[in-house]
């Protein structure tokens, strides 16, 4: 493996900041002190910019060599990172969703669309194997592997790349080992990361097959952005790319279009992605909030589950939204750092090499040869920074609207949040109501019940007592006087204490 990275540049992060933290009078002395200790040439900054995103050695050596396919020979695909830690056995393979030790080849073929190569000029080229994709005609001219070098704007998305394919684009496109480590393991923290020659951005999506099980899970989407193409990845079926490549082509004939324009058009239809499931738990929470407290009975037995289903989207919305604001804000503070080192190694190019104006020429034809052609250079370089600079300030402009984007779908999610919480404590209270009424009622049935049991205990005893083999009074008269009589007592005792149960609420 580490042969395998010998040519990877080693990152440079946070370069801007760290110009751009110092004053410009330090600033200053520190180029000028630089610009003494060696001779005069191109800023580093420049120098970077100018280097090639593709290997071409790599890429010849790479469709020179006699190796299989990728696909026959390594048939590793990148697992998940916990699954790596939990070991070789337990590795789930993001293409076929199974626990075997090694993917349906099968399978992996008929994805016929694994690999897509697309330029504006040439449109989509796919394939299934790297290897026949870079041997594929683009246009009748040359092939994939020579657009590359020669188209001003490329973009290449790979799904579900084997361990074999992700060691030879490292080679190919010079990626370092930590961005080629982040995209095996499937990282799955969103971020934005500047290397030497490229911005890698780690942006999450979902899965959005609704009858799948795993409908709703986080889905990680790499971006690779070189000063000339841009490298996507990805480990399932994402409508993102389709959908980028649809509105460029819709676009073309007004738009230039440039890797940080694609970077921004693909940013945009994640985060837009986001916008039905929003409309569509709107209408959820608002449903719930307006019946959580009018539905009763056998009704309510499906409420719950619908507060807990919502509730559990909305949490799953906010997880996914809520590190994707930094990210943004992490471009756009890219962007406007680099476009203030532009403007600074400008200035510093025209204060090194100034057109004379007003002086006479030099004496020798070759000296105003240079002088002239110095002077070409730099204007030509101030206006190639200048459509940079302008480029960089609408892409802070689009992301700025991305921001605005996420920062109100964020808010709404967390109001959808409260209006669910508060209806689940509505539904709680409610229910609490009913069974306190229900409690009252019974407890209501029992006083009743128990205020005729000490209605009838008396009479009991009466009946009791004339039961016993004891003297009743009366029994020796031959008439049944008495008889009525005790039992007239009685049905006045129950009389009264009717008329006393109904005046004190006791029935």
């Amino acid at each position: 493996m580490d042969e395998d990275y010998s040519n990877a540049p080693t990152p440079s992060r946070r370069v801007s900041t760290t110009l751009l933290d110092i004053h410009p009078t330090e600033l200053d002395l520190l180029y000028n002190s630089q610009q003494q200790q060696q001779p005069p040439s191109q800023p580093q900054f420049l120098q970077q910019q100018q280097q090639p995103s593709v290997d071409k050695d790599a890429l010849h050596a790479f469709l020179a060599s006699d190796d299989q396919d990728s696909l026959m020979k390594d048939t590793r695909m990148s697992a998940k990172l916990n699954d790596l830690l939990d070991g070789a056995e337990k590795r789930r393979y993001s293409i076929i969703a199974s626990s075997e030790s090694h993917p349906d080849i099968r399978k992996v073929k008929d994805i016929k669309d694994r690999y897509t190569f697309y330029d504006t000029a040439t449109g989509s080229v796919k394939n299934n194997s790297l290897r026949e994709l870079l041997a594929m005609k683009a246009n009748p001219a040359q092939c994939v592997s020579d657009a590359l070098a020669s188209s001003p704007c490329w973009w290449i998305d790979i799904m579900s790349p084997t361990d074999h394919e992700m060691r030879v684009l490292s080679k190919i496109f010079r990626l370092h080992p930590l961005t080629t480590e982040d995209i095996q393991a499937q990282e799955a923290r969103e971020k934005c990361e500047i290397f030497q020659h490229y911005m890698f951005i780690s942006f999450q999506s979902f899965n959005h097959d609704y009858s799948s099980q795993d409908y709703l899970e986080a889905a990680n989407f790499y971006i690779v952005v070189f000063k000339d193409g841009v490298l996507t990845f990805h480990f399932q079926p994402l409508p993102h790319p389709h959908n980028v490549r649809k509105r460029i082509h819709q676009l073309r004939d007004f738009i230039t279009m440039t890797p940080e324009w694609i970077n921004y058009a693909l940013i945009d239809n994640i985060t837009d992605s986001f916008a039905p499931l929003i409309q569509h738990s709107e209408l959820e929470v608002d449903s719930i909030d307006d019946l959580v407290l009018v539905l009763n009975g056998s009704e309510q037995t499906d409420m719950l589950r619908r507060i807990g289903s919502c509730r559990k989207t909305v949490m799953q919305l906010m997880r996914l939204l809520a590190p994707k604001a930094d990210v943004v804000r992490s471009l756009m503070k890219r962007y406007e750092d680099r476009t203030k080192e532009m403007d600074y190694l400008t200035r510093r190019r025209l204060q090194q090499t100034p057109i004379p104006q007003g002086t006479a020429p030099p004496p020798s034809s070759s000296a105003t040869a240079t002088s002239i052609a110095a002077s070409s250079d730099s204007v030509s370089s101030i206006e190639k920074n200048n459509t940079v600079n302008n480029i960089h300030h609408e892409i802070v402009l689009f992301l700025g609207d991305i921001q605005d984007h996420i920062q109100t779908m964020l808010q709404n999610v967390n109001h959808y949040d409260l209006v669910l919480g508060r209806a689940h404590r509505n539904y709680l209270g409610q229910i609490s109501i009913e069974l306190s009424q229900a409690g009252n009622s019974t407890n209501e049935v029992i006083n009743r019940l128990t205020f005729l049991a000490t209605l009838v205990v008396p009479l009991n005893l009466v009946a009791g007592l004339f039961g016993m083999n004891v003297h009743v009074p009366g029994q020796d008269n031959p008439d049944l006087a008495w008889f009525f009589w005790i039992v007239l007592g009685m049905a006045a005792y129950v009389a009264f204490m009717l008329a006393f149960g109904k005046r004190f609420n006791l029935l």
